[in-house]
Parts: C-alpha cells; sequence; structure tokens
C-alpha cells in the first residue's frame, strides 16, 4: 500500500499544531484556574508561534504575558494583534492575545492557528472542569423538571377546560390552544440558552390558563424592552412564576395580587426579577430555600438557584429579596461581556 505523506507546508503546520496542543493539554488536565498556568500557557505560545508578545487577559486584566515586548496601555494600541476568546461552557473566561511589530503582518496560516489554539483550551477547560459534569447534571435535572412539571401542571388545566366547556366554551377552546403552545414550548426546549422573549412567551402561555384557574386573585406585568437581546437557560422563569403564584397569594389577602417579570440593563449584567405582592417570607425560610432544606423537592427556588449557578458561575445564583406582608423579589443576574473595539480574529487592533 502506498504510504501517505504531508508534504510541504502544511505538514509544518501540522507538526507544530501537534506540539503545541501535546505540551498545553497537560497544563489544562485539571482545569484552567491559576496565575501560574496562564503564565505557563502564554510561555509554550510565546516560544513556539511567531509573535513578539503572547498575553493572557482575564476580566479585562493582564494576568499573564511572555514575549520580547512588554504589553503596557501606552504601546498596545501601537501593535498588530489578534485575539481569541477562551470559553468555559457558555461563559468567556479569558482572552488570549498575540501581538506582533507594526511592520509585520499577521498572515491567514497564524489567525487559523490561534483560532485553532482557543478552540482546543476551551474544550479541554470545559470537559476536564468539574462544571462539565455540573452540565450533564443540569441537562438531566431540566428533563425531570419537564417530566415533573407537565403532568401536574395538566391535571390542572384540563380540570379548568373541563369545567369551561358547556358554559364558557369559547374561553375554554382558546385555553386549549394556549395548553398546547406551553406544551409544545417546554417539549421542545434543550438544555443550551434560549432568547429571553422566547422565555416570556412559553411563561405568557401558562399565566393564561394559571388566571382562568384562579380568576381575578392576581395581574401579571411585564417590563421588559422588545429590544433586549439576552440569553437565559430553558425553564429557568416558570418556577419563580409558579412560586409567587402558589405560595405567595392567598384567598385571605385583602388586596389583589400583582405579579412583575421585569429585566434591567446595568453595565456589566441584565438584572432579571419576579416580583409578588403577596404574604412574603423571613429571613430563615429564604435561608431554607436557597440551602435546599425541603429534601427531594427539587422542583423550584432550590432548583433555580444551582441551575443559574452551573450556568453563570458560583456567585451569580438566585437572589431573594422578601419581607413578611409585603411580597417577594426573585432576582438573578445574566452576565455581560462588552466588547470594546478589539477586532477579534481580523489580524489588527483598533479603538
Amino acid at each position: 500500500m502506498e504510504e501517505y505523506s504531508i508534504e510541504g507546508k502544511g505538514k509544518g503546520e501540522i507538526h507544530l499544531a501537534f506540539d503545541i496542543a501535546t505540551q498545553l493539554i497537560p497544563l489544562l488536565v485539571g482545569g484552567l484556574d491559576s496565575k501560574q498556568n496562564y503564565q505557563r500557557i502564554t510561555s509554550i505560545l510565546y516560544d513556539m508561534l511567531d509573535f513578539n508578545a503572547v498575553v493572557f487577559i482575564v476580566n479585562d486584566n493582564i494576568e499573564a504575558q511572555s514575549g520580547d515586548i512588554k504589553i503596557n496601555s501606552s504601546n498596545e494600541t501601537k501593535l498588530t494583534c489578534v485575539e481569541v476568546d477562551i470559553e468555559k461552557g457558555y461563559r468567556v473566561i479569558g482572552t488570549l492575545r498575540f501581538y506582533k511589530l507594526p511592520m509585520y503582518g499577521i498572515t491567514d496560516t497564524e489567525k487559523s492557528m490561534v483560532t485553532g489554539i482557543g478552540k482546543l483550551i476551551s474544550t479541554q477547560v470545559t470537559f476536564n472542569g468539574k462544571d462539565y459534569y455540573s452540565s450533564l447534571r443540569s441537562k438531566a435535572e431540566l428533563k425531570a423538571l419537564q417530566a415533573q412539571i407537565n403532568p401536574h401542571f395538566l391535571f390542572n388545566a384540563l380540570n379548568t377546560i373541563s369545567a369551561m366547556c358547556r358554559t364558557e366554551p369559547l374561553t375554554a377552546r382558546k385555553l386549549l390552544i394556549h395548553l398546547s403552545n406551553y406544551f409544545r414550548a417546554t417539549i421542545e426546549t434543550s438544555p443550551d440558552l434560549v432568547e429571553i422573549h422566547k422565555e416570556l412567551n412559553t411563561i405568557s402561555y401558562y399565566l393564561e390558563i394559571e388566571k382562568a384557574r384562579f380568576g381575578d386573585r392576581f395581574d401579571v406585568e411585564m417590563d421588559v424592552p422588545t429590544n433586549m437581546d439576552i440569553k437565559v437557560p430553558p425553564l429557568i422563569l416558570q418556577p419563580l412564576v409558579e412560586n409567587a403564584i402558589k405560595h405567595g397569594f392567598s384567598e385571605s389577602m385583602d388586596k389583589k395580587g400583582k405579579i412583575i417579570i421585569r429585566v434591567k440593563d446595568f453595565e456589566t449584567y441584565y438584572e432579571v426579577s419576579v416580583e409578588d405582592n403577596g404574604k412574603g417570607m423571613d429571613d430563615e425560610l429564604i435561608k431554607e430555600v436557597l440551602e435546599g432544606g425541603f429534601g427531594d423537592k427539587k422542583i423550584g427556588l432550590y432548583n433555580v438557584h444551582q441551575r443559574l449557578k452551573e450556568v453563570y458561575g458560583e456567585e451569580n445564583g438566585l437572589m431573594i429579596e422578601s419581607e413578611v406582608g409585603v411580597g417577594t423579589k426573585a432576582i438573578f443576574h445574566v452576565p455581560i461581556r462588552r466588547r470594546s473595539g478589539k477586532d477579534a480574529i481580523k489580524g489588527h487592533y483598533s479603538r
């Protein structure tokens, strides 16, 4: 059999890529969470690639750099640069930047190499870290959430619709459509993040049926800009709204219930909240809910809290503000990574 071989320039590029991977992968076995690892990565990449400097950026700060020139705020805009994000699951955890002096250009091959390095590191960090196994658990919990919500909600919804078939057939028909749309949305839901307005559409179907069940006991207001472009975990709002309806309002209330679903845009994050004017919770109950003090009851605020931390990090779980007799506000933050004037993977740096 004739031996297949790769000749010329392509052969050297493949060997270089293999050598880089061979040196980087052992550093990423335990994840990427130390300044020492950042420094080792930049050193390896500077030694093996034809750049004047390699820098590792975390939260807009230089954590490590290697090269024959030192990168700082006074000279980086004068250099030619190509960069690539390092991702851990859904989150960008850092950026690698590769610099050359102005007289040297960055070739398409070098851009491709940088892109490949970014994907390699991102893949290793995601799969080797404990977050990867958390994401598998999160997917399983989403399936459990879908399976447990559906029978419970279906039973109550069908009871409501059947009671209306004789007296209010047109309303019953509308509710059947809402029920169909709701179940289609939940069944088709994947573990990936979804657009906030898609999530709100699912909630609106759910609310139409719940309002039919509870009559005029509560109103709902949605304060979300139409141009709001953020993604959230699927079915993340439904348990918050359900909690407000089931536990926030009671027949003994001397006021009409109200739920406000709101999204606000801050500088570094979006704030998503579900607020009610119901009976509220004391601090001890809030703590118990967020620490999972209800045994195997995973559907609810505790489950939302855990899923948010797995997607957005430990510091971005569910927050609950509540006062007995006044109401409850469930809040979570969606971090924003705003792009500056840097043009990634285009071989130049501009402001």
